[in-house]
């Protein structure tokens, strides 16, 4: 368990940089109304954006292995507590300043990662027979195309539906990669559940990237939050025998909801919002409605 936990820290750690340059990135290229497999080829010829996405794939090898080793509401909601990490990451690429409410935030982040260690029992041994890894492909594949009608016929929709939706579809990852019985080669081509990972990921990380261009970063990112977390908890408390220690379930209850509601109250802070229309550079600044201090340019 311990080699598990680690490795969800170090993949929240890389999250949480990745999500800030990746933010920083999509606000520099064109935006469009149309969010389809193009707008990932020019999200990520922006360097920022190819920089968060490199650190998103070395986040996705520690996920991996901590999704193999712990269950899967633990992985999610200490992966989830990146929104920390992104803050401490705005202050010191963005400059700015974290008012008391971002600070308690963090706290309750911490707190809530120590007593969901303290808490966490061993995974279930429930998994997924073949039909159900069928279902699991279906559901993703049936998610993306509602996914992919919804951003492109209700254009302006707000950014938070589309958040939402990459966090279901990212749930749907978690989900499968837990269920995968075997990672060897000739079993994965065979496998429903590694299908249905593929399509989930790649199409969540495709809307991610729409809503951070579209708009608000607080509204994804906290629809992010909620869509990626309660579906795989669910799912594995009901369905695969995911338990805390014994007489751990009240503490492992009280760390979930402060870990998830500490990222939540976060997700409102390092709000990006696109620079002056005069500046054809497109620099992207920090928006603190709370706070009459000017935010400033990235960079300066």
């Amino acid at each position: 368990m311990g080699w598990g936990l680690m490795a969800a820290l170090v993949a929240s750690l890389c999250y949480g940089v990745a999500s800030v340059l990746q933010a920083v990135g999509a606000r520099r290229v064109e935006r469009t109304e149309q969010i389809d497999h193009r707008l990932l080829v020019r999200v990520l010829s922006s360097l920022p954006f190819l920089a968060g996405t490199g650190l998103d794939a070395i986040g996705l090898c520690f996920n991996l292995f901590a999704l193999r080793h712990l269950t899967l509401f633990t992985v999610q909601a200490l992966v989830n507590t990146n929104l920390a990490v992104t803050a401490v990451t705005a202050v010191l690429l963005l400059r700015a300043s974290m008012i008391r409410r971002d600070k308690l935030a963090v706290t309750s982040v911490i707190f809530g990662l120590v007593l969901l260690c303290l808490a966490a029992g061993p995974e279930g041994s429930g998994t997924f027979d073949t039909g159900a890894r069928y279902g699991l492909l279906v559901a993703s594949a049936a998610l993306a195309t509602v996914a992919i009608m919804v951003a492109n016929v209700f254009k302006q929709v707000h950014p938070a539906v589309l958040g939402a939706l990459a966090g279901f579809l990212f749930g749907i990852f978690g989900i499968s990669v837990r269920v995968i019985p075997s990672l060897a080669v000739e079993r994965l081509v065979a496998d429903p559940a590694a299908y249905a990972a593929i399509i989930a990921s790649v199409t969540g990380f495709m809307f991610f990237a729409g809503a951070l261009q579209r708009g608000s970063v607080t509204a994804t990112t906290a629809a992010l939050v909620v869509g990626e977390t309660t579906i795989p908890a669910l799912v594995g408390l009901i369905a695969l025998g995911d338990t805390t220690r014994h007489g751990f379930a009240p503490l492992g209850i009280v760390g979930f909801l402060l870990a998830v509601g500490g990222a939540l109250l976060l997700s409102r802070y390092g709000e990006l919002v696109d620079a002056k229309p005069a500046d054809q550079h497109a620099e992207c600044v920090v928006d603190r409605p709370e706070s009459s201090t000017p935010a400033k340019p990235l960079g300066s």
